[in-house]
C-alpha cells in the first residue's frame, strides 16, 4: 500500500512575492529562499474564515494576519474547531491524496464517505495483471494463507481464461458485435470476466477530502476490525496531521464508534426475501413535489397547496409541471422541490453492482455483510458463450474457503469472496437524486447490471409517482423523453 498527499488547498498570496520575483527576473536560488520561509498549509484559511463571523476585518486582510502568524492560526483553530465545537471550519482545508494498492473491499469502507470526491482505477476498462492484497493477519496463520494464495491464483487464471474465451465468442460467435473493434471487445470481455475476482484484488484511487469528513474516515478505518483498513488510516492520518495540527484530532474511535461500523463476524443467518423490492415510499409522492414547486412561487401555505393540487386533474398537473420544468437539458438538475419525496428499496446485488450504487453518496446507502447465500450473479455473456461451468467451479470452491475463513478468521473472510457475491442493500433516495442516479445508470454506456438495476428502481418509481418522473431517463434518451413530454400536454 502507497499513500501520498497529492495537494492541498494554499492561500494563492502566499505565492504574490514568488510570482512577482521570477516575473521581474528574479533567479531560482532567490526564489527557493522565498519558499523556506513559507510555510504551507491550509490552516490559515480555516483560522481566516473561522474569524469572520466575529471580525469586523476584511477577510482578505484576516487570511494576511493568519499567513503571518500560523501557530496563532493553530491556536485559534484549536479553539474554535474543538473547544467551540464549530467543525465546519475545518471543511476549508482541503486534501488530494493518491491511494495504490489497497484492496477492492477496503475500497467499499472508504467510499462510504459522502462528503469527498473519488476516482477509481476501473476494472471494466484496465486489464488486471493479477495483483491482490493478503491480509496481514494471515501472516500467523500459514495453513490459511496457504489455502487464499491457491484460491486467488485459482480465480486470477479463471479471469484470464473467461477473458479470452469472451474475446473469441464477442468476435466469432455474437453476430451483434462482430463489427466491434477490437478495444471494445477488450472491454465487454473485462466487465465481464472481473466477476470472478476476488475483493482483494488491489486497486488505487484519486480522493478530495476536507479536514472534517477526514477525521471522521480516519475514525471509520481505525473501528475496523481487519487490519489493512488501519493501515491505510495510519498513513492518511500521518500526512495530514503533518500539514493540520489543528485540525485533524480525534481520531480514536468509541466503543460506540466501534458497534456502529462494523458487521457480525459470525456467519450470516438466512432470510427469507432478499430480493429487488420497492420497501415503501412517500404518500401522494407527485402532490407533494408539485406543491413544493407551487409554494416556492407563491409562499403560500403548503398543506393549501396539496388540497388544490389534489383537486386537479391528471393533465392539469402534467401541464404545471411542463411549466416549471421547460428548456430543460440533460445536465440540468431536476428543482429543490423534488426531494419533498422519498422511496426506500431493497436490493440484493453483486460487489461489481454495489462498487457503482455507492458513488451515489446523496441518497442513503446500507448494507448487510457479504453472504454467499444471498447468490451470485452470472453475466449472460458467459451463460450464452458456454462458460457457466468454469464461472460456477470458482464460485464453489470461493464458497468452500470462505466458510473455512469465516469460522477460523472471520475479520479477513470477505477478501476470498468475488465481484460476483452479493450483499442486501437499502438504498433510499429522493426523487431529484433519483433523476442523477438514472441518468448515469440507466444510460447506455453504464454497466449492464447496475443498468439492470437502475431500469428496475426507476420503473418501480413511475408506478407510484407518475408525473413527476415523466423526465427521468438516462442521458442518451432524455431529449427522446423530454420531446413526448413536452409535446403530451397543452
Amino acid at each position: 500500500m502507497k499513500v501520498n498527499l497529492a495537494g492541498f488547498n494554499l492561500d494563492i498570496s502566499l505565492f504574490d512575492k514568488l510570482f512577482n520575483q521570477i516575473s521581474n527576473g528574479g533567479n531560482l536560488t532567490e526564489a527557493e529562499k522565498i519558499l523556506e520561509k513559507i510555510e504551507l498549509t491550509p490552516e490559515t484559511i480555516s483560522a481566516a474564515y473561522a474569524r469572520i463571523s466575529r471580525s469586523q476585518k476584511a477577510v482578505d486582510v484576516l487570511r494576511q494576519i493568519a499567513i503571518k502568524n500560523v501557530t496563532r492560526a493553530r491556536k485559534s483553530n484549536k479553539n474554535i474547531v474543538f473547544d467551540m465545537g464549530h467543525s465546519s471550519i475545518a471543511e476549508h482545508a482541503v486534501f488530494n491524496f493518491d491511494i495504490i494498492g489497497i484492496s477492492r473491499y477496503l475500497i467499499e469502507f472508504v467510499q462510504r464517505t459522502r462528503l469527498a470526491s473519488y476516482t477509481e482505477k476501473s476494472q471494466r476498462y484496465v486489464t488486471l495483471d493479477g495483483d491482490f492484497v493478503t491480509p496481514i493477519e494471515l501472516d500467523a496463520r500459514i495453513e490459511l494463507k496457504e489455502q487464499f494464495l491457491e484460491l486467488i491464483e485459482k480465480q486470477n487464471k479463471a479471469y484470464f481464461e473467461l477473458y479470452n474465451k469472451l474475446i473469441y465468442y464477442y468476435n466469432h460467435k455474437n453476430e451483434n458485435l462482430q463489427n466491434k473493434s477490437r478495444r471494445e471487445l477488450e472491454s465487454k470481455a473485462k466487465e465481464d470476466a472481473r466477476y470472478v475476482l476476488s475483493l482483494s484484488t488491489k486497486t488505487q484511487m484519486g480522493m478530495t477530502i476536507n479536514a472534517r469528513s477526514l477525521e471522521r474516515l480516519l475514525k471509520r478505518l481505525y473501528s475496523q476490525k481487519f487490519k489493512e483498513a488501519s493501515e491505510l488510516a495510519d498513513k492518511l492520518y500521518h500526512l495530514a496531521k503533518n500539514r493540520t495540527p489543528s485540525l485533524i484530532r480525534y481520531v480514536e474511535p468509541s466503543s460506540y464508534d466501534r458497534g456502529l461500523y462494523n458487521f457480525s463476524n459470525k456467519n450470516n443467518k438466512i432470510y427469507d426475501g432478499i430480493e429487488n423490492k420497492l420497501l415503501n415510499y412517500s404518500p401522494n409522492i407527485d402532490v407533494n413535489i408539485l406543491a413544493a414547486l407551487l409554494f416556492r412561487k407563491t409562499g403560500e401555505s403548503y398543506e393549501i397547496l396539496k388540497i388544490e393540487l389534489e383537486n386537479m386533474d391528471y393533465d392539469e398537473k402534467l401541464n404545471f409541471l411542463k411549466k416549471n420544468l421547460q428548456n430543460i437539458e440533460s445536465y440540468d438538475p431536476l428543482p429543490r422541490s423534488f426531494e419533498y419525496a422519498d422511496l426506500t428499496y431493497q436490493l440484493n446485488i453483486s460487489s461489481s453492482c454495489f462498487a457503482q450504487l455507492k458513488r451515489h453518496r446523496l441518497s442513503s446507502v446500507l448494507t448487510s455483510d457479504y453472504c454467499p447465500e444471498y447468490g451470485v450473479t452470472i453475466p449472460t455473456a458467459i451463460k450464452n458463450a458456454d462458460l457457466e461451468n468454469i464461472f460456477n467451479n470458482i464460485v464453489s470452491y470461493t464458497n468452500s474457503v470462505y466458510t473455512v475463513f469465516a469460522d477460523k478468521i472471520p475479520q479477513v473472510k470477505n477478501y476470498v469472496l468475488t465481484n460476483a457475491h452479493h450483499k442486501a442493500v437499502l438504498f433510499k433516495l429522493n426523487i431529484r437524486e433519483l433523476c442523477n442516479f438514472a441518468r448515469l445508470r440507466q444510460d447506455k454506456h453504464a454497466q449492464w447490471e447496475i443498468r439492470e438495476v437502475a431500469n428496475f428502481i426507476v420503473n418501480e418509481a413511475k408506478k407510484v409517482a407518475p408525473i413527476t418522473t415523466k423526465l427521468i431517463a438516462g442521458k442518451d434518451k432524455f431529449r427522446e423523453k423530454a420531446k413526448e413530454f413536452f409535446t403530451s400536454v397543452k
